[in-house]
């Protein structure tokens, strides 16, 4: 059951690639990442920047490389947009990268939103980051 889950959530991100015109994640041509962010019963959908036909500047604070990735994108959008909550869930079809896993950078923005949990759901499965 939850592995149909996961799925159905991912098949919502390729939906959202296909109707911007990019080629399926994880393809040969594909250079571009999807993050799909949700607060409350807010979603915000960000692109990786080079991708981006809507690019936003990054006030956030962050590192000089997670600033330009999908997951910045849609943080900045909930930031923009005043939302700070509780919980998140952050959904991204691939796996974090260093800068925005190990190295801090979504643990970073989601503080910023004063989020005390968010949970995090790639290609590789589940993690949930406690902030509090």
């Amino acid at each position: 059951m939850q592995q149909l889950k996961y799925k159905l959530i991912f098949e919502e991100l390729a939906e959202y690639r296909q109707q911007l015109g990019l080629t399926p994640a994880g393809s040969e041509d594909d250079r571009a990442t999807i993050a799909k962010l949700e607060i409350g019963s807010s979603v915000f959908f960000g692109i990786s920047a080079g991708s981006n036909p809507n690019c936003r500047k990054i006030t956030l604070k962050v590192n000089p490389i997670s600033r330009t990735h999908a997951e910045a994108d849609a943080f900045q959008q909930a930031f923009d947009a005043g939302l700070r909550g509780d919980r998140a869930r952050l959904i991204v079809d691939r796996d974090l990268c260093r800068a925005c896993g190990q190295n801090g950078g979504v643990k970073g923005m989601a503080r910023q939103l004063g989020l005390e949990e968010i949970e995090v759901i790639s290609p590789s499965g589940r993690q949930t980051i406690t902030l509090k």
